[in-house]
């Protein structure tokens, strides 16, 4: 039987669906009418996939729909009633707003004892909302449906390892490694080619050729499709060392922009074949 919206479950879908209540209002209007019936892509061809990914996984934690070969089939549970135009309202909503982000602050913590660590519970009661930079960067993975970028000029073995734990992670279908060549992290990615390609890893190197030098970059970021953004200071490094690092989680519009900057790297960037050691070829 169908129930009501009351205000947890309002709560619990705008904080989990934020930009995407204009696609979930749309996939909850394709399912009235179609309990124990399938839905799929072409009930909502006007939508972006990504979205429809996020809202539909969302539906399915919540039992509303499950996956099914063609799409998706509608139950076991029923949608409360309204859930459409409540989703419809909650998306006018975000739309009048005068800014659709939201950005969350990330922080990689010195090794403990540390200073800062002893400092900050001096300095209020804001650093409780800190983000870990794992915990960040595994909410990028789960987030893309798309495409996952990593954007690292540094990279070691154990940063690597980390890199690729992502990419195993995330349901991404396209995957990109952006390094630079200077350092050592093309000689680590040449180390790791067969797992990198396994994958489906496409690693680009962004290291161009200019008048007094060159072109490349010294920025650290993760893109989930066009929605998510990391923007930081830690690099794909793994050492035990005494080093904070700190950086910003941002969706909405600043994560558009800086998907605009990712996507014109990735489309100067040159693609490294990789190395696969051992292969006799």
């Amino acid at each position: 039987m169908a129930t009501s919206i009351g205000a947890d479950l309002a709560r619990s879908l705008v904080v989990a669906l934020g930009s995407d209540c204009a696609t979930a209002a749309a996939v909850a209007r394709a399912m009235i009418g179609r309990h124990g019936r399938s839905i799929d892509f072409y009930n909502l061809r006007d939508r972006p996939i990504g979205a429809i990914q996020r809202a539909t996984n969302d539906f399915v934690a919540r039992g509303w729909l499950s996956r099914s070969d063609v799409g998706w089939l509608v139950g076991p549970d029923h949608l409360p009633f309204e859930l459409a135009s409540f989703l419809e309202g909650a998306a006018a909503m975000r739309a009048a707003m005068p800014d659709d982000g939201r950005a969350t602050a990330v922080v990689t913590m010195p090794l403990s004892p540390s200073a800062i660590g002893a400092a900050l519970p001096a300095t209020g009661l804001a650093h409780v909302a800190l983000v870990s930079t794992t915990e960040a960067f595994e909410r990028l993975a789960d987030a893309a449906t798309n495409s996952l970028t990593i954007m690292t000029p540094f990279l070691n073995d154990d940063g690597l390892a980390i890199a690729l734990g992502l990419f195993r992670r995330t349901r991404a279908t396209r995957k990109h490694l952006v390094i630079r060549r200077s350092g050592g992290a093309r000689a680590t990615v040449d180390r790791a080619g067969k797992e990198l390609a396994d994958l489906g890893v496409e690693v680009l190197d962004y290291t161009l050729q200019a008048a007094d030098g060159y072109e490349t970059f010294h920025a650290k970021v993760l893109l989930a499709d066009q929605d998510l953004a990391y923007v930081g200071s830690a690099n794909m490094t793994a050492f035990a060392r005494h080093s904070m690092e700190i950086g910003i989680l941002a969706d909405g519009r600043a994560a558009r922009v800086v998907a605009s900057i990712v996507k014109g790297v990735e489309r100067i960037a040159r693609r490294l074949a990789p190395v696969i050691v051992g292969s006799g070829t």
